[in-house]
């Protein structure tokens, strides 16, 4: 009898064990596979709703779906200036901006009035928004050395003080020594006005000329010369380079033909839009992420004209935003960074 419970209880002890090893088995795989399948879950901050920023922004969030399972990606109204501010104090992890902005807010640059140094930067998404100074076609100056040496009495049109457009503006007028101030001493005026309505003005003659870095060509710009005739503005090479230098920005060219009425080449700067990331977003995330906006250039092509001109070489001229890791490891698994 004593021998047939000691045999009871060994059967017992045995049972008990593999069961434990098999619950242990469970738990572990199961925590494997977890860990393997780690769902994004994340929003990117773009543009106004319905701009051509929001479009962009929902290409990329779409290309980062399709390369993830059950990713959930949130896209939300957001702009150039702020979305720096924004991404920098980890309210929203990503978003778009231009480089000159981004690295403006990583710098503590106007229009901040702090460093934002948790700001890295995953891969350019429109090569290149070039500035560009539209004047009303029978505006009697063909340039802006003649408008100035003639103070001439300019109707001016731009965008909320410390826009991306309003900056440029700005400096460029500065390189010459020209201030807003002296434009309304000359008998002109300086309006802060968004895009819909300067052209609306201009249509009615109230508005001479007005300056932003958009994409070329830009469907406003399009639609403006429908209802008004229309010339640009180059830049000399030496405000090129001055403006570039204190700006982040680079030297550009608006080919002839880019609009019906352009007959010439425009000398201008351009500067990227970026995707941007804190920098506490995990490098396997972000890794990711740039490989999927990698594996979907072509499909981003559908998207919208502009996507076209992203290639896997220019994805990294992000200009002097520091890349985050897990962007720095995808480029060198591809062969574009050292």
């Amino acid at each position: 009898m004593f021998k047939r419970l000691i045999i009871i209880l060994l059967f017992g002890l045995v049972f008990l064990t593999g069961c434990g090893k098999e619950e242990s088995t469970v738990s572990n795989t199961s925590q494997s596979k977890s860990e393997s399948n780690e769902v994004i879950q994340t929003t990117i901050m773009g543009g106004r709703t319905g701009g051509a920023w929001s479009v962009f922004t929902e290409g990329v969030a779409e290309s980062i779906r399709r390369e993830n399972n059950e990713a959930i990606i949130t896209v939300e109204p957001g702009g150039i200036v702020e979305n720096p501010l924004t991404v920098g104090t980890n309210k929203a992890p990503y978003g778009l901006s231009y480089s000159m902005t981004a690295y403006a807010a990583y710098s503590g640059e106007e229009p901040y009035n702090q460093s934002f140094e948790d700001i890295r930067a995953i891969s350019v998404v429109i090569p290149a928004n070039y500035y560009q100074f539209i004047v009303r076609a029978d505006f009697k100056y063909d340039s802006l050395e003649s408008m100035f040496e003639s103070k001439a009495p300019l109707r001016l049109s731009v965008d909320q003080k410390g826009s991306a457009g309003e900056i440029i503006t700005r400096n460029i007028f500065q390189e010459y020594g020209v201030t807003y101030d002296d434009i309304v001493d000359w008998g002109g005026s300086v309006d802060h006005l968004g895009g819909s309505k300067t052209f609306e003005l201009m249509a009615d003659k109230r508005i001479d000329a007005t300056g932003d870095a958009v994409s070329v060509p830009s469907s406003d710009i399009i639609e403006a010369s429908t209802t008004n005739e229309l010339k640009l503005f180059s830049l000399t090479p030496e405000i090129v380079q001055r403006v570039s230098d204190n700006l982040g920005m680079d030297a550009g060219t608006i080919e002839a033909g880019s609009y019906d009425f352009l007959e010439t080449d425009i000398n201008t700067v351009n500067t990227p839009a970026i995707l941007i990331v804190n920098k506490e977003v995990p490098k396997k995330e972000v890794y990711q992420v740039t490989k999927s906006i990698y594996d979907n250039l072509d499909y981003l092509g559908t998207v919208h004209e502009e996507f076209k001109n992203l290639t896997s070489e220019n994805m990294i001229d992000v200009g002097s935003v520091p890349l985050h890791p897990g962007a720095e490891e995808f480029f060198k698994e591809i062969g574009v960074l050292d």
